[in-house]
């Protein structure tokens, strides 16, 4: 199986990190330790990182992810959903011990808040209607008035359309699938996000006349967000990282989730929201 290696080195990895727990823990380490468990914040509507199933379970990269660290750590997961934007506040407040989202790695965020990683790369893509993506010769064409794009707020990709597609229209959604639902209804002509949820999005509504514009507008970097006043937290995350990577569990759960389409078919359609 694809994921296979993520086992091999959880059970190379529970030594480990039962030794980092023994050294001298900070209040990350110390929470996890008393609750018994690992507590992930995440907005649960970003495919191929964070999604909820058809049967209601979160499902993605950054789940499983989280998955294998918590059972490597001997700890449960508990899995908080959040709004984009409440993640650094719920981090800050200790209610979170670390947050994943596709999260991109900023000069800004990084101010606040640590990061494990890169884990990946990413960058603003745009995903809309056929003929506006036939229309466009480079990405800059998208810098047009009457064009609404969908961004979340406090996100790269409102600051990729602020700085970049100044003259479009920027219609701010609460999530991503409220920006879906817009799309399919045709109230906006296209969404702004990641380049992975535009291609998950791009295989799920291309027969409804949706597809993705290949030349991204960034390029970003993807990390692990965690408080900065845990020392043996990051490290245990750096270390567990650095395992993934050297073993290829990393980029077998990569290629499973970002480049095989499997697991796609378990996501609700949200056609069924089209009229609401």
């Amino acid at each position: 199986m694809r994921l296979a290696l993520v086992f091999i080195v959880v059970s190379v990895f529970t030594l480990g990190s039962s030794l980092l727990l023994s050294a001298q823990a900070g209040q990350v380490i110390d929470r996890i330790k008393t609750n018994g468990e690992l507590v992930l914040g995440t907005p649960g509507d970003f495919p191929p990182f964070s999604v909820t199933s058809d049967q209601g379970d979160l499902i993605g990269f950054d789940i499983s992810l989280a998955r294998e660290l918590a059972k490597s750590m001997n700890v449960n997961l508990r899995i908080v959903q959040l709004p984009f934007h409440e993640l650094i506040p719920n981090l800050e407040s200790g209610r979170v011990d670390m947050i994943m989202s596709g999260l991109s790695i900023t000069p800004r965020r990084n101010m606040q808040i640590a990061f494990i990683g890169p884990y990946g790369n990413s960058g603003q893509a745009f995903f809309g209607r056929d003929d506006i993506v036939a229309s466009l010769s480079e990405p800059l064409d998208l810098n047009r008035e009457g064009l609404k794009i969908a961004v979340l707020q406090q996100t790269t990709a409102e600051l990729t359309v602020r700085a970049v597609l100044p003259k479009a229209e920027p219609v701010f959604t609460q999530s991503l699938d409220q920006a879906l639902i817009k799309l399919l209804n045709n109230e906006i002509d296209g969404i702004i996000s990641d380049y992975p949820f535009c291609k998950v999005s791009e295989f799920r509504y291309r027969d409804r006349g949706f597809s993705v514009y290949e030349k991204i507008l960034s390029y970003e970097q993807l990390g692990i967000g965690v408080s900065a006043e845990d020392p043996l937290f990051i490290n245990l995350l750096t270390n567990y990282l650095n395992l993934l990577v050297g073993s290829g569990a990393l980029k077998a759960m990569q290629e499973f989730w970002f480049k095989s389409s499997d697991w796609i078919p378990n996501l609700p359609d949200l056609i069924i929201f089209k009229d609401f």
